[in-house]
């Protein structure tokens, strides 16, 4: 890694401790709930490691933020992402599954819709 990717990572691992601390987790918990030892979590907090797309996917996710936080890509954007995240974890929690996929699946057929409005006009 060259000293500007290291110096991003590390910057990554700082985040990434953050986020863990605040969700209230401890790196040998994190590890439990992602599958990994916590000396991977240890690495990827200390920037000697990048977490792989799903593992930081899942990490985002148990830990209540974004990937763009994470990644440090912050801003308006970012923060509208992690509340919209927050809110529409919030209204689904509790729903049965077979209703969340329906709603799920109207959000897909508004933005299909929407796709084709664009292509057409």
């Amino acid at each position: 890694m060259t000293e500007r990717t290291e110096q991003r990572w590390a910057s990554t691992g700082s985040r990434i401790r953050e986020a863990r601390t605040r969700a209230g987790l401890t790196q040998a918990g994190l590890a439990r709930v992602l599958g990994v030892s916590a000396h991977a979590v240890w690495s990827w907090e200390s920037g000697r490691l990048k977490p792989n797309h799903d593992h930081l996917m899942a990490l985002a996710s148990h830990c209540g933020v974004s990937t763009d936080r994470l990644l440090g890509r912050e801003g308006a954007v970012a923060e509208l992402l992690d509340e919209t995240d927050v809110s529409f974890r919030d209204m689904v929690a509790g729903l049965p599954d077979e209703e969340v996929e329906s709603i799920l699946e109207f959000i897909r057929f508004v933005r299909e819709r929407r796709r084709r409005r664009q292509a057409a006009g």
